[in-house]
């Protein structure tokens, strides 16, 4: 049999109360859901706000002691043989650091410097081979330079090689290798974010020799560190490597300044020249004075007789070309002389297993032995004035500086001089040296110190108090 199916009309009266029954329940839901959510929202409206009671705890005070431990930095300092370079921003009669003077042209005349160089401030510092670093002052290095303290974030060092860095009465070798020494630590107390260079001189020769470590600056890294050590270290180590720079020079200007003695710069003055033209805010020499800035022959006939013959000149003065004949054949005479003399001394020297004796020149030597000199026959001036070097040092840092809105460097010398040396001894032309010394570091906002020479570690300082941090 077949299943009866309901008739229609009651298949829709079910699904009449189906729909019904789920409407209904739909409703009632929906009335509880906003019911909850009614009272949630009173409760919560008139919730009260929380309150924090506190109460006092009475609770055991500790008494403050004393450190037992006493400090002992200075007596250790005391106690210390060696002179500790210290990496931080100090400025000898100035402020810690000094914040870049953005002033362009202050006080300035048309060769960018004031009449006495009290401008020498104007301008920026350049860091613009730091980058980030040095904007913010992470390349900044404080060094005590043989006395002279100061700091920036590039330096330059520029040092004597010459015979007159090696005289007995300066300690000769020994003073020589200690300078060695204090250069690299002091290097290896800067950061490394401070650029540097080393240049060495040698200006007792007429053709200025000038040997750089690096073409450019460079970062106080531990890699330029070593090598710095193992470029420095070989030069005026023995008497055989003196005068080594003949073959190890490796600077010449960039170009000629305009200036007179342009033409043929020497000793501290190339240094300085190879130095700037790097725009260093800081360039420290170290030398054995500001010597003669000889004049050649040829310079001569050119600035003082021009179109004359040497004959003419002299008979201008007074002198006939025989008596001068003679007059230098006697002085020559005595200068072979005093050459025989100091190779039989070096002779003996040798023999002792002591160093060659060094000399400032011939004429000094002569005095030294105490012999009379003769007379030379007359020559026009042979050696440049101060007004003459400086002009030629202010526009090496004119044409350096200037076109990048930069303040001249800060230049500061340290004269190396015989432990007895007399700061006064009477002697004009000594006196006149030191003082176009002074003028040209003050000139250039630097500091001029003396560095006593001596052939033990005690003795030296004993002798430069400046040394001791």
């Amino acid at each position: 049999m077949k299943d009866k199916q309901p008739p229609k009309t009651l298949k829709h009266r079910m699904q009449i109360m189906q729909a019904e029954a789920a409407s209904i329940s739909v409703a009632i839901h929906v009335a509880f859901i906003l019911l909850a959510g009614s009272i949630v929202a009173v409760r919560w409206i008139n919730k009260e706000a929380a309150e924090f009671a506190g109460e006092n705890i009475d609770r055991p005070k500790l008494e403050r002691r004393q450190l037992q431990m006493p400090v002992k930095v200075k007596n250790m300092q005391k106690k210390s043989r060696r002179p500790q370079v210290k990496t931080r921003m100090s400025t000898a009669s100035q402020t810690a650091f000094e914040l870049p003077d953005m002033t362009k042209g202050k006080g300035m005349d048309s060769a960018g410097f004031g009449d006495d160089y009290g401008s020498a401030g104007a301008g920026k510092r350049d860091l613009s081979g730091l980058g980030a670093a040095g904007s913010l002052g992470f390349g900044v290095s404080g060094v005590n330079f043989f006395g002279v303290k100061s700091s920036g974030e590039k330096l330059m060092f520029v040092i004597d090689a010459s015979n007159d860095m090696l005289l007995d009465s300066k300690g000769g070798f020994y003073t020589y290798q200690y300078v060695k020494d204090r250069l690299f630590e002091m290097v290896s107390g800067m950061k490394a974010a401070t650029l540097f260079n080393v240049i060495v001189f040698d200006g007792r020769n007429k053709n200025g020799w000038v040997y750089m470590f690096k073409p450019q600056m460079v970062p106080a890294t531990e890699a330029n560190r070593d090598a710095l050590k193992a470029w420095f270290d070989p030069i005026n180590k023995t008497p055989a490597s003196v005068g080594a720079l003949k073959k190890q020079a490796n600077y010449k200007p960039n170009r000629e300044y305009d200036s007179v003695y342009a033409k043929e710069p020497r000793d501290w003055a190339l240094g300085a020249t190879a130095a700037m033209e790097q725009t260093p805010d800081n360039i420290f020499i170290l030398g054995s004075g500001w010597n003669r800035q000889e004049i050649s022959q040829k310079r001569q006939e050119e600035m003082f007789h021009p179109g004359k013959t040497r004959e003419q000149w002299l008979k201008s003065e007074g002198w006939s070309m025989e008596q001068a004949e003679k007059a230098d054949a006697e002085y020559d005479a005595q200068r072979e002389k005093a050459k025989k003399m100091l190779e039989v001394e070096n002779k003996a020297r040798a023999e002792k297993g002591l160093p060659k004796k060094f000399i400032h020149n011939w004429f000094t030597y002569m005095k030294e032995l105490d012999w009379e000199i003769p007379q030379q026959a007359p020559r026009p001036r042979n050696h440049y004035e101060y007004d003459e070097v400086m002009d030629h040092v202010k526009a090496v840092a004119t044409f350096n500086y200037k076109p990048k809105d930069l303040a001249p460097p800060k230049i500061h010398y340290v004269f190396l001089v015989p432990s007895n040396y007399k700061v006064n001894s009477g002697d004009e032309a000594e006196v006149e040296r030191v003082q176009n010394l002074k003028k040209m570091t003050a000139t250039f906002k630097g500091r001029f110190e003396y560095l006593r020479g001596a052939k033990t570690m005690e003795n030296l300082l004993n002798l430069n108090p400046l040394l001791i941090e």
